[in-house]
């Protein structure tokens, strides 16, 4: 089967999206909090074709929660991420039905915190893949699982190996779509230049995307709302497990935005998310640009 129209006017083609976590232990960004309406609103059977997304986030914030959920000010840091995949869909013959996805994700960052300078880099690449079905003609359901590799640049190196994995899903009707992710990232020891070695908590997420579809092609918008979740549990120093002050932490954001579903192989999704309530991070106040091309 072709991809359908609907894929390719979708808001967004990528399958998941990496958030940065920064050696700074202060910028942070929620775990796929960069992904669209539509985001895997996804065909089973089609011709092998390739896509390319960029992700684009500017968080900029100059408050942070503290351990019981209170906000308290720090100095401004402006944190810019950039995400680049590269997405080739295909599928086999022997699973009618079944689609894949092969994936590798690029990351670009810049820092800046008052007071401390900027800082320019890239992140740790990942690579990974996602497969899916469809349990009935408007609905999605899948799984995808990347691995990132400590190869970023030294500002923004993890220094650790990170698994991440998801289950991903997508509901159109006729007035409304509905998408998003549910899972968790999986760390290896962390071993920073210069510091004692620690075992990273672990990542739980959510990123729920609503929209509403105003059926008028002579303007074809959508807006839509998102509700965006991340708790990590604590890290543990490796040589003595004793845990690593305020390093559990949660953040909780909610946002709205525009999809422009102009043309069938190009797309456009901006969107503003706010945090509501954390502890232990700073506070989202972030831009998340997007851009979709099919070939």
């Amino acid at each position: 089967m072709k991809r359908t129209a609907t894929l390719a006017v979708s808001a967004a083609l990528g399958l998941g999206g990496m958030s940065l976590p920064s050696t700074t232990g202060r910028a942070a960004d929620i775990t796929f909090g960069i992904i669209g309406p539509r985001e895997y609103e996804l065909p089973a059977n089609y011709k092998d074709f390739f896509a390319f997304v960029q992700y684009s986030g500017s968080n900029s914030t100059s408050q942070f929660f503290d351990a019981k959920g209170n906000l308290n000010s720090m100095p401004r840091q402006n944190l810019t991420v950039g995400l680049s995949k590269f997405v080739h869909f295909t599928t086999i013959d022997a699973l009618p039905g079944v689609g894949f996805a092969l994936e590798a994700i690029l990351p670009e960052a810049s820092l800046e915190i008052r007071g401390g300078g900027e800082r320019l880099g890239f992140g740790d690449t990942s690579w990974g893949f996602a497969t899916c079905i469809k349990p009935t003609d408007n609905s999605t359901l899948g799984f995808q699982s990347f691995l990132q590799a400590p190869i970023g640049t030294d500002n923004f190196a993890n220094n650790h190996y990170a698994h991440y994995s998801s289950i991903l899903f997508d509901v159109q009707g006729q007035y409304l779509s509905f998408t998003g992710a549910v899972g968790g990232v999986f760390r290896g020891e962390q071993r920073a230049p210069g510091a004692v070695p620690v075992g990273p908590g672990t990542t739980f997420h959510t990123n729920l995307r609503l929209g509403y579809k105003l059926n008028m092609p002579t303007l074809p918008v959508e807006p839509f709302v998102a509700l965006d979740y991340q708790y990590n549990t604590a890290s543990r120093f490796a040589l003595t497990n004793a845990l690593v002050p305020t390093s559990r932490n949660q953040d909780l954001a909610l946002g709205a935005g525009l999809a422009f579903l102009y043309d069938p192989k190009q797309s456009f999704t901006i969107r503003y998310s706010r945090s509501v309530y954390g502890e232990n991070a700073p506070s989202t106040n972030a831009i998340y640009p997007k851009y979709v091309y099919i070939t």
